[in-house]
């Protein structure tokens, strides 16, 4: 490992993670960025696929995303390197270019430093560095800098698709290199609610069975309750607490919507799902709630369904949790040790609240935690302007993940 780290040069970690950001990637333009990292993965001697990426509602749009892959020996378990090309929505306020990677006082400025291009600049310098060293693993490493993954981790879903597989995986998310192994998962609901679309003119009779759909998504709100709490024990939703996620189960309102003179009214909202929890328990407590309403308002009338985006939804993510003595999850704080002396913070930590591409490869049955470089508490919003990524923190990410792909690969 000595001579591993001392392949890792800062200047390295500096350069790529410059280059990265100075090439944009908004969602579904990320073919320069996929074309240019290709290259230096192939000249770090992995075979490189380039894939096409379509968009999954707009027919004939297509992105690419390079998957490569470094040949082990044989006889050890493939590893996974997964992060997104594609970065957040440019943010008013920058105080500095967001395109020119500034680096002062140990400091990378840019779009994407942290989010996720520092991260995926630190998993490749890792990379060559144990290439530069000879180190011949047993088996294979796959370093996969996937787009759209800000459409529900489209590119990381395509890639499945089209049979790539591993034995672990990390996925390269901005975590302050904690690890993290416990995390949450998402599910939206959409409702419906249904009226006789009645004017100002109307009869007795009429009037009798109109419950204005708006009104009714009003008993929603109410029943399901606020958004950004912790949901309570014991109430409508059916779970057990994870001790690293005493805040969850927690619901947000994102969306309302009625036309002008439209019967109908729509309420979107996602829910922030805990390990133990699944499509179909959450599907049937949501009826409850809805029974309960029709039963105290018998005009209620709604349509249900969950995921709201229907059975590809792709904000459907599946919660994940590895235990601390997992391979992966023990490579990595090995690792964590070995490259800062430090002890190593595990479970959910900064990954709170949110989940990533490794939820996708988690329930494709690849285990998968997130860990990389970026703390999103230095900003009072995400996303945000003047994103930045500390030198420290990229030669911890490329330290560690060397150190774990030796360890698991052999």
């Amino acid at each position: 490992m000595e001579k591993t780290y001392a392949a890792i040069s800062d200047q390295a970690l500096v350069d790529l993670t410059r280059q990265l950001i100075a090439i944009p990637s908004p969602n579904f333009e990320e073919g320069a960025v996929a074309d240019f990292i290709g290259e230096r993965m192939a000249r770090t001697g992995m075979d490189v696929q380039m894939m096409p990426v379509e968009h999954p509602d707009q027919p004939g749009k297509v992105t690419r995303q390079p998957i490569g892959r470094l040949r082990g020996a044989g006889g050890g378990p493939t590893l996974m390197f997964n992060g997104h090309l594609d970065v957040a929505a440019m943010m008013p306020g920058w105080s500095v270019d967001p395109l020119k990677g500034k680096f002062e006082d140990g400091w990378i400025w840019g779009h994407g430093a942290q989010d996720d291009k520092g991260g995926l600049a630190a998993a490749l310098v890792g990379i060559e560095a144990i290439v530069a060293t000879g180190i011949r693993l047993k088996g294979d490493l796959l370093y996969c800098p996937v787009a759209t993954h800000k459409l529900g981790g489209t590119g990381t879903r395509v890639m499945l698709k089209k049979g790539v597989q591993a034995d672990y995986c990390i996925n390269i998310e901005h975590s302050a290199n904690t690890i993290g192994s416990v995390i949450v998962g998402s599910i939206r609901v959409k409702i419906r609610t249904t009226t006789p679309g009645l004017f100002f003119r109307f009869t007795k009779e009429a009037r009798d069975t109109y419950f204005n759909s708006i009104e009714q998504q009003v008993l929603c709100l109410q029943a399901f309750g606020p958004s950004l709490q912790a949901v309570p024990e014991g109430s409508w939703l059916a779970f057990e607490r994870h001790p690293e996620l005493r805040d969850f189960p927690m619901i947000r309102h994102d969306a309302i919507h009625k036309d002008h003179y439209g019967r109908w009214c729509e309420l979107i909202f996602q829910i922030r799902t805990v390990p133990g929890m699944t499509l179909a328990s959450v599907r049937s407590d949501v009826a409850r709630v809805i029974d309960g309403i029709k039963k105290r308002h018998p005009r209620f009338d709604c349509e249900v369904t969950i995921p709201a985006g229907g059975p590809e939804d792709p904000f459907y993510m599946e919660p994940s949790a590895l235990a601390d003595e997992h391979p992966l999850v023990r490579a990595l704080a090995d690792g964590y040790r070995a490259a800062t002396g430090e002890a190593p913070l595990v479970g959910s930590v900064e990954r709170i609240g949110n989940f990533g591409d490794g939820n996708v490869l988690h329930a494709a049955g690849i285990p998968s935690v997130q860990f990389g470089p970026g703390n999103i508490k230095r900003y009072p919003e995400w996303p945000a302007p003047d994103e930045r990524v500390h030198i420290d923190e990229l030669r911890t990410t490329a330290r560690t993940c060397a150190y774990a792909a030796i360890s698991l690969c052999g």
